[in-house]
């Protein structure tokens, strides 16, 4: 876990969650181990449980306002979303959790409360649908932007810190729905394999651990041949050297198509061996002038066209607004807008006189703590420097749109600009969501791509004199 910035905490208000929250309080923020860590609630109501789910959202808010942490309540119709989609509940559930949590962390880290008790059922999950090696090393301490720091605990430690430290966890009636396949393999196939080999479960993340070794080594052989294979990356689509691709072994190909299609999709493939057959087929037919396109689950394409192989996301949304370029709209300050095209309501204020030079001691003394607590920083609300504008912008506003091709921006430590594309890639944004980030604009250049990185130029230093709050909320 990063030493510095903002870790949005995924909570239900379960036992699991309530500790690991609960664990990350006690170490993050001002006077703590970790005093530059802020944490940020994030809970979303599936709307499954009629009241009971209101009530469970409720009480997540009450134990973010009780501890003085900022939090972020949603909702979502998953059962709706399960039934347009022909997905399990669980799947979508899943689904809507994931994109709700990285909506709100915008870039990021997200700490999820998975333990040891998950990695074994979530092996045997996977084994029953099929996923390869790759499925059977688990759940990882951190991958990408999601860290999973009680993965080394058991829920019976997690249950006995509750009681230790008082905490009230909300109970969920549907962890115990047999209606559902991870339930089952919870209260029936394992408590079934554990009294037929005792040690089961310990065995099943032995197992794991020795394919982690395997796992590692694949990928490093695809790292080594991605730069022959790979011709172009964009955020959208990603382009293949066909004849780069075949020419190596067909276990490499398919990790390689693997991880292709976990950079379109969220960071999780979807495909399984049928596709990856339907794909041999595609690569095997006679090169020809004719696009062959191969359609795959999650608004994925595979086209071929000649010697190369184009794997494009498309979204109904971006079929909607190809070829709209953005609205740029002038937010004044002080002032609040509606930013067009994006959920996002922008405000520009100043911060006040005695406030701003309480900061500017603090600075003087680099004493971060006290700059932190004096302006909470969130992945939604920065700071900047008013003097660092272009003084040619009489009065003050501020140029916010959605993203154009060429944007760029100097993430806050950098010293070069950097396409706002990049950006976006590197921080693992989902592509449903990249065209709704407003970019905040002085006359001159990006200064804040909302929720993700500040301008390197426009940061608070021992010359600031004048301090903006920019921020975002959804509207």
């Amino acid at each position: 876990m990063s030493t510095a910035g903002v870790v949005v905490v995924a909570v239900s208000g379960g036992a699991d969650s309530l500790c690991l929250l609960h664990v990350l309080y006690q170490l993050c923020g001002t006077g703590k181990r970790y005093p530059q860590i802020q944490l940020h609630v994030a809970h979303l109501n599936h709307q499954l449980r009629a009241a009971a789910s209101d009530q469970d959202a409720a009480a997540v808010a009450r134990i973010a306002q009780d501890w003085r942490l900022p939090y972020t309540i949603g909702s979502f119709d998953v059962q709706s979303m399960a039934t347009q989609q022909h997905l399990s509940l669980e799947e979508a559930a899943r689904i809507a959790r994931y994109r709700f949590l990285r909506e709100v962390a915008q870039g990021q880290p997200i700490a999820v409360a998975h333990h040891k008790d998950d990695q074994a059922e979530t092996l045997v999950l996977h084994w029953l649908r099929g996923g390869g090696i790759a499925s059977q090393i688990g759940l990882q301490p951190r991958h990408q932007d999601i860290i999973r720091p009680l993965l080394s605990v058991h829920r019976a430690d997690i249950l006995h810190y509750c009681t230790l430290h008082q905490l009230i966890p909300c109970e969920d009636a549907s962890n115990s729905d047999l209606r559902f396949l991870r339930n089952r393999i919870r209260h029936e196939l394992l408590p079934l394999l554990e009294s037929m080999k005792p040690g089961f479960r310990e065995t099943l993340l032995r197992n794991a651990e020795v394919m982690q070794v395997d796992f590692a080594w694949i990928q490093e052989q695809v790292l080594a041949c991605w730069p022959q294979v790979v011709l172009q990356e964009e955020i959208d689509s990603i382009k293949l050297a066909i004849p780069s691709l075949c020419s190596q072994a067909l276990s490499i190909q398919r990790h390689l198509l693997r991880q292709v299609t976990a950079r379109l999709c969220h960071g999780q493939s979807p495909l399984e061996l049928r596709h990856y057959q339907l794909l041999d087929q595609l690569l095997q037919r006679p090169t020809s002038t004719e696009i062959v396109t191969l359609h795959l689950p999650q608004h994925l394409h595979a086209l071929r066209e000649g010697d190369i192989l184009v794997f494009k996301y498309i979204s109904e949304q971006a079929s909607e607004n190809k070829g709209q370029p953005p609205v740029t709209s002038i937010l004044p300050l002080p002032g609040s807008i509606e930013v067009t095209g994006t959920p996002w309501t922008a405000t520009a204020e100043w911060v006040p006189e005695e406030v701003t030079q309480r900061v500017q001691n603090a600075l003087q003394q680099q004493d971060w703590a006290t700059v932190w607590r004096l302006l909470p920083t969130t992945p939604h609300a920065v700071y900047i420097d008013a003097e660092t504008l272009d003084s040619s912008n009489q009065p003050l506003a501020f140029h916010i749109r959605t993203r154009r091709d060429g944007d760029r921006m100097q993430p806050l430590g950098m010293e070069h600009e950097k396409k706002i594309k990049d950006i976006l890639i590197d921080k693992h944004i989902p592509y449903a969501q990249r065209s709704q980030i407003p970019l905040f604009f002085s006359n001159s250049h990006c200064i804040w791509l909302g929720g993700i990185h500040l301008d390197q130029r426009v940061r608070l230093t021992r010359q600031t004199h004048k301090i903006i709050r920019l921020s975002i909320v959804h509207h």
